[in-house]
């Protein structure tokens, strides 16, 4: 994909077009398509300025900052919410891993950790020492 033009060469071909050049010598001098410099004098007419418009591309964010903002404040009011019931308080078209990631990025909210509480599953230490007992009492 070509890149944008410079807002200096924005500037002189204005400058060229200005003195009474022709698309077709001005693209030849600077290098650039006759069909660019259409584009930018049609630029230049309708809003005055040679600066190049605002690129909205890309996926519009599905919560919007007043969402973002009732969000935070639930989080702020029940700490201990969870991402699920977020969803269904608010009827929010994300899924729980994609709200999860919009609340890191956006809010700075990290998944909460509790160091002292301790895994479901037994620890590898006591299922084997149990299992040799079981053993030699079977012996």
């Amino acid at each position: 994909m070509p890149t944008a033009l410079s807002n200096d060469l924005r500037k002189r071909i204005l400058a060229a077009k200005a003195e009474g050049g022709s698309h077709a010598k001005i693209a030849r001098e600077m290098r650039v398509s006759v069909s660019s410099i259409t584009r930018l004098l049609a630029l230049y007419r309708e809003t005055g300025s040679h600066e190049a418009r605002l690129s909205h591309a890309g996926r519009k964010p599905r919560l919007d900052e007043a969402m973002l903002q009732k969000i935070a404040e639930r989080i702020e009011e029940q700490p201990d919410i969870t991402l699920r019931e977020l969803i269904e308080a608010y009827s929010l078209p994300v899924s729980a891993p994609a709200l999860c990631k919009t609340l890191n990025r956006k809010l700075g909210l990290r998944r909460k950790k509790n160091g002292a509480r301790r895994g479901t599953a037994p620890s590898r230490r006591g299922a084997t020492a149990k299992r040799m007992e079981d053993e030699t009492e079977a012996l």
